[in-house]
């Protein structure tokens, strides 16, 4: 009953909704584009990989699937997706130059962390090309970005908490790519009432327990970041009382 308000609201103001679709496509490219650029500029400030291994691993790989190996199945985004894995190719070079100062209680890995990372990427690309040769292009693209988007709102959760330190964390990094999800949501949401096949939007058990997800992750790392920066607050207070 509800949905049916909603579609008959849209639906009545076709053009309007489509024109708002439009510009959260645009904004969420933006917003996505910044938020890369971000964690490019935390890598390179706080000498340490602004995100986890899966995180950016994952996004290369998917993006590097769908940009070249099937354009078809993202041609939506114009382009977008080859922009993406461009500016990742030039953040995870800032991240391998920095990750061995995360690893030095592990000589071996430390070592051979740009190895790791390679690995990695290989792993999540031939399952990418698995997926996509499984279920199709379209629901593989679909798909292989909710992984990606998973990864991304989980990976600065686990990895601000596992540090216990905000070095190499943003608040702005979370708040693009906040805006850029959200907005994603709308967008297809919008789609999905004007009929337009973007993706097993509404109607995909998977889909709602995903949107779930990741509003659960994304609300809470504002509240993670707040705590740790806080906890690292009083330890700095104290450490300069001791120094007096």
């Amino acid at each position: 009953m509800e949905n049916g308000f909603i579609a008959s609201i849209i639906l009545q103001h076709r053009d309007v909704f489509a024109s708002v679709a439009e510009f959260l496509r645009i904004l969420a490219g933006i917003c996505w584009t910044l938020n890369y650029f971000s964690m490019l500029y935390k890598s390179w400030r706080h000498k340490l990989p602004s995100t986890g291994i899966f995180p950016i691993c994952c996004d290369i790989a998917w993006e590097y699937v769908y940009a070249f190996v099937y354009p078809s199945a993202s041609a939506h985004w114009q382009g977008g997706v080859r922009v993406w894995f461009l500016v990742h190719c030039i953040v995870i070079i800032f991240i391998i130059r920095y990750a061995p100062n995360e690893w030095t209680n592990m000589p071996l890995v430390q070592r051979y962390i740009w190895l790791v990372y390679g690995a990695v990427i290989l792993g999540f690309a031939f399952g990418q090309l698995a997926f996509a040769a499984e279920v199709g292009p379209e629901l593989g693209f679909f798909y292989g970005g909710v992984l990606c988007q998973t990864l991304a709102s989980l990976g600065p959760i686990c990895q601000i908490l596992s540090r216990n330190s905000t070095r190499g964390a943003s608040l702005l990094t979370w708040l693009l790519r906040a805006i850029a999800t959200f907005g994603g949501f709308i967008k297809l949401s919008i789609y999905f009432f004007l009929g337009r096949d973007e993706g097993p939007w509404f109607e995909s058990p998977m889909c709602k327990f995903y949107i779930g997800l990741t509003l659960i992750l994304d609300f809470t790392y504002p509240f993670c970041y707040y705590f740790i920066r806080r906890q690292e607050s009083v330890r700095d207070t104290q450490k300069a009382r001791k120094s007096k």
